[in-house]
């Protein structure tokens, strides 16, 4: 199996046992796979000596211990699971790892997944927008939160570039358009987003409710969320962000996404 079908199943295995060891942990997997239908016909083998008998090949075996090492670098997973059994081969999911596995299926330490999501959810994303959203999860798991955050923010300004843009082609008066144009041209994102936003009230009710509904918190409230974010770390003012704080940003960032490009769609079918 590749190694990106392994790391989710990985997750899904600890949700079974929190607390465990390494070849309890490696026969858990083994069963998961097993019960979606891998390796079927394989043949069994075993370490010399062994009574047990796996189907999952020793190579499989090995980047599920791989998988447990990053888990453990990511603060998903400790050594030890008290303080009788304070080391290997005993592991325990650490709290954060257990609000982690309590989020959701979208998770960031699935990156494969997250990604496969996010096209899922809108298949014309914008490439832009991907290339930083996998930079910031590539960042993310190797522990480096500051990237990662400012690759995130990367990302969101790309989308509401893209929705101030769609925005600005669907409106249907010329004067209206070219003030609206001048007044956006030369100002920083924030600016932009804001007279965007004024623009966008004055027409909410034209909009269905389902893309109006709760914008304030959708979109504005999550747009300034990673832009604070990306500011406060994106300039040497030695703040950090907490790993929660970027796991919560990459857990936002899909139905924030989301919001925006079924606006985009909206104003691309219809003129205000």
């Amino acid at each position: 199996m590749d190694y990106e079908e392994l790391r989710p199943l990985v997750l899904e295995a600890l949700k079974q046992t929190p607390e465990t060891q390494v070849t309890n942990l490696l026969n858990t997997v083994e069963n998961l796979v097993l019960s979606k239908g891998f390796y079927f016909g394989a043949t069994p083998w075993g370490y010399l000596g062994q009574v047990t008998k796996h189907k999952m090949p020793q190579e499989d075996r090995e980047k599920v211990r791989e998988i447990i090492g990053e888990f453990v670098v990511e603060g998903i997973l400790t050594w030890g699971i008290n303080e009788l059994y304070p080391g290997p081969p005993f592991l325990k999911v650490t709290k954060y790892g257990l609000d982690c596995l309590s989020a959701g299926e979208i998770l960031p330490h699935d990156p494969d997944g997250y990604l496969k999501y996010l096209r899922n959810e809108i298949p014309t994303i914008d490439e832009t927008i991907l290339t930083y959203v996998t930079e910031s999860l590539q960042t993310f798991l190797r522990g480096n939160l500051l990237a990662s955050t400012v690759m995130l923010g990367g990302a969101s300004e790309k989308a509401v570039l893209l929705l101030i843009e769609s925005f600005t082609k669907a409106m249907s008066d010329p004067d209206e358009k070219r003030q609206f144009e001048r007044g956006i041209e030369r100002v920083g994102i924030l600016r932009k987003f804001q007279e965007f936003r004024k623009k966008l009230d004055s027409i909410k009710g034209e909009l269905p409710r389902s893309f109006s509904d709760d914008l304030d918190i959708q979109l504005d409230g999550i747009f300034n969320l990673i832009r604070n974010c990306r500011n406060d770390v994106g300039h040497p003012t030695g703040r950090k962000i907490e790993r929660r704080l970027a796991f919560a940003n990459l857990q936002l960032f899909i139905p924030y996404c989301k919001r925006i490009y079924d606006l985009i769609e909206y104003f691309s079918q219809n003129q205000i």
